[in-house]
């Protein structure tokens, strides 16, 4: 399984980041940039159905609300339909996940490869690199360094608190910043609903009527806790990690945003078309 995953992901990313570097004349930053780039090209397929599924929970979240107001007087009824709603539109939910899950690989396979190439500089080339891509010159140092500011080979947690760590605490503020907004990009329905008062009201009261909670209710707090603690954690994560993986993670979450603009402005266009 490792040598598959190794054949399939990991040699082709170390490839591909040598061919970067190279391009770019031996610029690592901008690299990794095209990597994310590239990364959220092969994952586009599945941001647009992620997209649909969010349209998918609103209306989730409608059907539910039928369900509560025609069966208001008959509670058996009313779980029975909930449960029906629910088991219809809990499978796609569940399909959602997969972009982040092929994300996480895509970051775990981005690690390993750094790791490798700060760790043991150009000796594992020859262990990935494939025949048709040139070899290094003897005792060939790979350069880190980033727009003249920061070492993409640095971990922040071993460095002193002085002026120095001051650009690699700023990364890392920008890890959890961009994170934050590009979940907040791609779930803009739920979490625009939440802001009005009137549902808020009409929960609260619903609430106190059934105390028990739907799957559209878990769903809804389940992706609020996520927008605010994910950055939290992803930012705790990039204190550890090299610099060069938190590039990484700014590159792709501004890429997700800009994804998500273009795509809301699609839509918009094919709106007014549409009317």
């Amino acid at each position: 399984m490792n040598e598959l995953f190794t054949l399939l992901i990991h040699q082709p990313v170390y490839n591909l980041l040598i061919v970067l570097y190279r391009l770019f004349s031996e610029n690592l930053g901008l690299a990794i940039i095209v990597i994310a780039l590239l990364s959220r090209l092969i994952l586009l397929p599945l941001a647009l159905r992620q997209n649909k599924m969010m349209a998918q929970n609103k209306e989730f979240s409608e059907r539910i609300k039928e369900i509560k107001a025609k069966y208001k007087n008959d509670k058996v009824k009313q779980q029975e339909e909930m449960m029906k709603a629910q088991s219809e539109f809990m499978p796609a939910q569940l399909a959602g996940c997969l972009p982040l899950i092929l994300q996480f690989i895509l970051l775990i396979t981005i690690n390993n490869v750094f790791s490798q190439l700060f760790i043991d500089g150009i000796s594992s080339f020859s262990r990935y690199a494939y025949s048709f891509v040139p070899t290094f010159p003897e005792g060939y140092v790979l350069n880190t360094t980033f727009l003249g500011i920061v070492d993409l080979n640095v971990h922040p947690n071993t460095l002193e608190f002085n002026a120095a760590i001051i650009p690699y605490l700023g990364i890392i503020l920008l890890v959890g910043l961009t994170q934050y907004l590009s979940t907040k990009f791609i779930q803009p329905a739920i979490h625009e609903s939440k802001k009005e008062q009137d549902q808020k009201k009409e929960k609260k009261s619903k609430k106190e009527e059934n105390p028990t909670q739907d799957f559209s209710e878990v769903l809804a707090q389940s992706t609020k806790q996520t927008m605010f603690l994910f950055p939290i954690l992803i930012m705790t994560a990039a204190y550890s990690f090299a610099t060069g993986l938190s590039l990484y993670w700014i590159a792709q979450s501004t890429f997700v945003i800009i994804q998500q603009i273009l795509l809301r402005r699609l839509k918009k266009s094919e709106n007014i078309v549409s009317k």
